[in-house]
């Protein structure tokens, strides 16, 4: 698990993670609260962080966030770098790195998905949009 434990903290040895994407409700970059990427419901209101953005539900969990564009950039590289290790002969200099780059690139398909894996189309509310199956979720876009 990151860093050992769930808030176990700096002084554990073990690094600390923090989590500082999740948004308010305008999704503004603006609004960004940094919070540990654990929350043990310790700190914050009486559902941990989870009060500052939704009504929570007084479970302790893991928390976690990407950022495609700047993965899709790692995976470019690579495909550079292997085209140029190629064309020179040197392929194996890269082979391990590539290999990394392919597994990210299949967890990077999420993206294109909506973040709740909600039906595409008209549907504005938080709770009665219907669920996704198969591609209906797909926006096609690198969220």
């Amino acid at each position: 698990t990151p860093g050992g434990g769930c808030e176990l903290g700096p002084n554990t040895g073990m690094p600390s993670f923090i989590n500082s994407c999740q948004r308010g409700s305008q999704e503004s970059v603006w609004e960004t609260v940094p919070q540990p990427t654990c929350d043990n419901l310790k700190y914050g209101g009486p559902n941990g962080y989870l009060d500052l953005f939704i009504s929570g539900s007084g479970t302790a969990q893991w928390k976690f966030t990407d950022a495609p564009d700047a993965d899709a950039r790692a995976v470019q590289a690579a495909y550079w770098a292997d085209t140029w290790a190629k064309a020179r002969g040197v392929e194996s200099q890269v082979t391990a790195t590539v290999a990394k780059a392919g597994k990210l690139g299949d967890y990077l398909r999420y993206a294109l998905f909506d973040k709740h894996f909600k039906q595409i189309g008209n549907c504005t509310s938080p709770t009665s949009c219907p669920a996704g199956t198969g591609r209906s979720s797909e926006h096609y876009l690198l969220a």
